[in-house]
């Protein structure tokens, strides 16, 4: 990995912009937040600015109110920074204007990863581990090869956590590793209480939500002898349920937990003619290649996309065909 090379980069900057993708998850804020706070000790000029806004389950490691939601009035900071580090954004177009920014006032941009990224031309250098469980652990073994003092402060070590603990599935998914749990274990001891992070995180959902999920259970679609399970949710799904486009977070999940189910999809309108594609596996079948068809990409077991379509239906077809290719 190139340690050295992002460090030497770190150390010749003074102003420091860090961001992760559009509608952000604890693994690209936790790992944005726990940089931040070690930045700070380095004495570095720094702040959060994300595309988008915080969501509520990741208070817990926001204590501080460090994060920025983008708006014109933070252009001439990003435009006057040295440098603009991407945690978690798979592709750099994920982090809209912030990304876009940069380039127009040749900023140096760094990306620190799990997620393959085919744009890696763009940035002047990067960390990305495939076979990481998390960004969060990225930087975590970043840290660790700086010989960043321990223990660590807490909120550095919450917000590794959450990164962990949500792109691992609560360490239930193959992703999980004995690395995974050796940094799980240094975090504990450095005083992180697991608990307080899932319910914080977890056990907040909505009514609305509930009502969304109500509609999905009602409208689950069955194909390829129930191995794949999928739901459609249009404006109407929304409207009825008086949910947003917010509370889908979790449901891909829920449909691959259904017995007998490898595959789960949802297609969701989030707006006129716009849909977001997210695919789940339960590790049988490889699905983010199925997503690249569509413009997007993931992981082996978890990828999505976005797409524009005036025919929703087409889509819905080209999906479950694709699928029967793979499955047979």
């Amino acid at each position: 990995m190139m340690f050295n090379t992002i460090n030497k980069i770190i150390q010749n900057s003074n102003k420091i912009v860090l961001s992760t993708h559009e509608k952000p998850d604890a693994d690209g804020l936790g790992s944005a937040i726990a940089f931040y706070y070690y930045l700070k000790t380095l004495d570095k000029q720094v702040r959060i600015i994300q595309p988008s806004k915080f969501p509520q389950e990741c208070d817990i490691i926001n204590p501080d109110n460090i994060v920025d939601t983008f708006s014109s009035k933070d252009i001439s900071w990003i435009e006057s920074s040295d440098l603009l580090i991407l945690f978690d954004v798979g592709h750099y177009k994920r982090s809209k204007d912030l990304s876009s920014i940069a380039l127009k006032n040749n900023i140096d941009i760094l990306s620190i990863d799990h997620h393959q990224n085919d744009d890696i031309d763009i940035f002047k250098a990067s960390i990305i581990d495939v076979d990481a469980p998390a960004t969060g652990f990225v930087v975590w073994e970043y840290l660790n090869s700086q010989n960043f003092d321990k223990p660590w402060d807490i909120k550095i070590c919450n917000a590794l956590y959450a990164a962990l603990m949500t792109d691992t599935g609560s360490f239930r998914y193959n992703n999980t590793t004995s690395e995974t749990h050796k940094m799980a274990s240094e975090l504990l001891s450095f005083g992180v209480k697991p608990y307080d992070i899932y319910v914080a995180i977890y056990e907040q959902r909505k009514l609305s939500q509930l009502r969304l999920l109500s509609y999905v259970i009602n409208n689950l679609k069955f194909t390829i002898d129930n191995k794949v399970c999928y739901c459609i949710l249009d404006k109407d799904a929304f409207l009825s349920s008086k949910s947003t486009v917010e509370d889908v977070d979790g449901f891909t999940e829920f449909l691959r937990s259904i017995n007998n189910v490898e595959i789960s999809f949802l297609i969701t309108e989030q707006s006129d003619e716009e849909y977001r594609l997210n695919f789940r596996s339960k590790g049988k079948y490889e699905i983010n290649d199925v997503a690249a068809k569509f413009g997007g990409g993931g992981h082996k077991f978890a990828a999505g996309s976005k797409i524009s379509s005036s025919n929703i239906l087409e889509i819905e077809e080209k999906i479950v065909n694709l699928l029967k290719e793979k499955i047979g």
